[in-house]
């Protein structure tokens, strides 16, 4: 089962006439490309994105902020638009907008009036420039009759108030498309809040803030491991600190101190450092914002708001009594005569110093393990063979159509482009699906398949193999002959075959059912040739079925292969020859590798996060095993002194001390190790195509730890060695 957020033109209307229960339905259908937008009588123009609703838009989608306009009237009149205020800004400046006209020429003249103006929330998933009534033309509402299968359409219901929601309702529903069509396709609905975090579809081009929730659960769990080792180096600090003021511990017991009093006195002093470091700390949000938005790549804002005010002092009051539980009570519990004796309890209090920085480390190796996995499984999908050439493409966004042949002649004129093909986009996250109807001998069935529309050039400039037959040839006297019968057909005027050449892959070939594909017919198409299996996806996906057709109104994409050398004289030549003939629109490229990098956003921004997160991690382990060698040490002095008087060695000496924390480590590693592997083999679980799990991968991150340590302690260890051994024994 493939799940999709594509939908129907006519599924809304006809979801609210057939069911009571539903109180509104909606859609909004994206046009495939931007289009210039200018001002009356002013020739500075935007690119813009318009989209189609009905009259039931802003009922469901009250949140909108209208800015200019009133919600209930602003589709009086079908050539009304409404702006987003980002639009609204480029056009009109701080100026007024209400009631002024705007005109669009991307293939025909047409003139809006401005019905108001709103505001979309940073957040939403929807995102538009400008936006019409679905009656503002003829021709789309003839369109939106259609049960054409869309890519660029999103469908939304709001259920009647106390509305009666039974299994034979949900049953009908989901089948509400099989009593228009002879199609399969069952419909699933999702809580307009499950979008962001529990979407488990593939997101489209036009899907804005979608994400995952498990992102949310790995920074979380990163932030409570941080969390959870900063409480564990104030226990071990506040430990080692106070073992060196035990006496003062010792005058209050005799002076009358209780024990909940010590208790109490150690809380108090952890909430007091506990509230100035969380001041701090806020402190530094505001200051780095800027500098981890951009690490990122996400906008962030910070604004106190009482809920965070107070979430914050409850975090902060938990980390001050779970760092001050083990201080507190045991120094509490030590009587007066085994403090002023200087009797040693440090074996236990060592105990608990290596438990703490086993845990330490097995988070530092942890977190050093998992950036090194998420880094090694982002540089293979960055580097990853795609099954097509794609090196020094250039993607060029022209909407030409029928001119587009004329505008390749003349690019390859010039000797530093090597080839040149059109297409609907770039194929990197072709999301364009459609059903096909198939007839295996009498039994009906539909599959989905993705849906490219290329020109005969495409398979030779990616390089694409044919498996069979022939690719896909550009006549546009034929084209329009057959959309000529296919527009018969639908007035029921005639009952000619019609016939639209199409190319497919091989895995559409096994999933469509057929030994020999060539000259077999789905729908009004028929197969030609098959070409070799390439990702048109990113690596998260396994590569699904594909249809490559021929569209010329879909078309509106170069993909320029050029040479290495000369870049700037190239990318001048294409921007002449796009103003020669697409002088009303902005010129403007990208590379296909910097396309492919951007679907990977969710792993690049993971990948900076969780590195920052590792350097934290090693920086606090660092702080904890300096603070417990420096305690373990001090707590050795004599015997050093010993050990050199009766003619011990530096080296000896330095081995001796860090043998135990090597030791420390060496845990931390082989418990952190199995940790990670699980962590990174579920996470992989999120790619159809993935790295190998290599053991370099957790041996480095257990060499980083170990190093940082015995880095760490051999530098007290050797100042403690090299110190004169009068020093330490001057008073027995």
């Amino acid at each position: 089962m493939v799940k999709s957020a594509n939908s129907y033109q006519p599924l809304a209307s006809t979801l609210k006439a057939d069911y009571p229960q539903i109180e509104a339905a909606t859609f909004i259908s994206y046009s495939s490309e931007d289009s210039p937008l200018y001002r009356e009588n002013i020739n500075e123009k935007i690119e813009a994105r318009k989209c189609f609703v009905n009259d039931d838009f802003f009922k469901i989608f009250s949140g909108f902020n209208f800015l200019e306009g009133n919600p209930e009237t602003v589709f009086n009149d079908r050539a009304n638009v409404i702006l987003s205020e980002a639009s609204a800004k480029k056009l009109f400046g701080n100026e007024s907008a209400l009631g002024k006209q705007i005109i669009s020429d991307k293939y025909e003249k047409e003139t809006y009036t401005i019905s108001a103006v709103v505001r979309i929330p940073e957040n939403s998933h929807i995102s538009f420039d400008y936006i019409i009534s679905e009656n503002y033309s003829n021709g789309y509402r003839n369109s939106k009759k259609l049960w054409t299968n869309s890519y660029w359409v999103r469908t939304y219901i709001k259920l009647a108030e106390n509305a009666n929601i039974e299994e034979s309702f949900l049953s009908r529903v989901s089948n509400h498309i099989g009593r228009y069509t002879n199609k399969t396709d069952k419909l699933i609905f999702q809580p307009l809040a499950d979008i962001h975090l529990h979407s488990d579809y593939t997101p489209g081009l036009i899907d804005k803030n979608i994400s995952s929730s498990k992102y949310v659960w790995i920074f979380t769990g990163l932030s409570l491991l941080i969390l959870w080792m900063v409480i564990l180096n104030f226990s071990i600090l506040t430990t080692a600190i106070s073992s060196e003021q035990a006496i003062q511990i010792g005058i209050q017991k005799i002076n009358g101190a209780k024990r909940k009093h010590l208790i109490f006195q150690f809380i108090g002093n952890s909430l007091l450092q506990t509230f100035a470091a969380a001041f701090l700390a806020l402190l530094l949000c505001w200051l780095l914002l800027p500098w981890f938005i951009n690490i990122i790549g996400q906008n962030l804002s910070f604004h106190l708001s009482g809920k965070l005010i107070l979430n914050l002092i409850v975090i902060t009051v938990i980390t001050a009594l779970l760092a001050s539980i083990y201080p507190s009570f045991y120094f509490s519990k030590l009587q007066p005569i085994s403090i002023f004796q200087k009797r040693k309890s440090s074996s236990s209090k060592m105990s608990f110093f290596s438990f703490l920085i086993i845990i330490q480390f097995a988070i530092a190796i942890f977190s050093l393990a998992i950036s090194a996995g998420i880094i090694k499984q982002l540089n293979y999908m960055q580097s990853k063979e795609l099954g097509i050439n794609h090196q020094n493409m250039i993607i060029v966004p022209t909407g030409l159509w029928y001119d587009s042949s004329a505008f390749k002649n003349e690019l390859l004129q010039n000797p530093n482009i090597i080839s040149v093909s059109a297409s609907s986009y770039a194929p990197v996250n072709c999301g364009w699906e459609t059903t096909y109807a198939l007839n295996h001998q009498g039994l009906l069935d539909s599959v989905k398949a993705s849906v490219f529309c290329v020109d005969q050039d495409f398979a030779n400039n990616y390089g694409l193999e044919l498996v069979q037959g022939k690719f896909l040839q550009m006549n546009y006297d034929d084209y329009w002959e057959e959309m000529r019968k296919s527009a018969k057909n639908e007035k029921n005027l005639t009952n000619e075959s019609v016939i639209f050449p199409i190319v497919i892959n091989q895995t559409a070939e096994k999933l469509f059912g057929f030994s020999d594909p060539i000259g077999q017919r789905i729908d009004d198409n028929i197969i030609v040739g098959v070409v070799k299996d390439f990702h048109f996806k990113p690596l998260h996906y396994p590569i699904g079925p594909l249809v490559l057709t021929n569209s010329p109104e879909n078309i509106m994409t170069m993909n320029i292969n050029i040479q290495a050398n000369n870049f700037k004289e190239t990318i001048l030549f294409i921007k002449k020859i796009y103003q020669k003939h697409r002088d009303q629109r902005d010129f403007s490229y990208q590379f296909f590798d910097d396309i492919l990098n951007r679907e990977y956003q969710q792993e690049i921004r993971l990948k900076n996060i969780t590195s920052l997160f590792s350097a934290l991690t090693v920086l606090i382990a660092l702080l904890g095993i300096f603070g417990i060698s420096w305690f373990s040490i001090c707590q050795r002095v004599k015997e050093i002194g010993i050990r050199k008087v009766n003619g011990a060695k530096t080296y000896e000496v330095i081995a001796m001390l860090n043998k135990d924390f090597l030791k420390w480590v060496a845990i931390a590693f082989v418990i952190a190790c199995p940790i990670a592997w699980y962590a990174m083999h579920k996470w992989l679980e999120n790619f159809a195509y993935k790295t190998e799990l290599s053991w370099w991968i957790f041996a480095l991150a257990g060499i980083i730890a170990m190093g940082i340590a015995m880095l760490t302690v051999s530098f007290q260890s050797w100042r403690a060695a090299t110190r004169n051994p009068v020093e330490s024994l001057r008073y027995e």
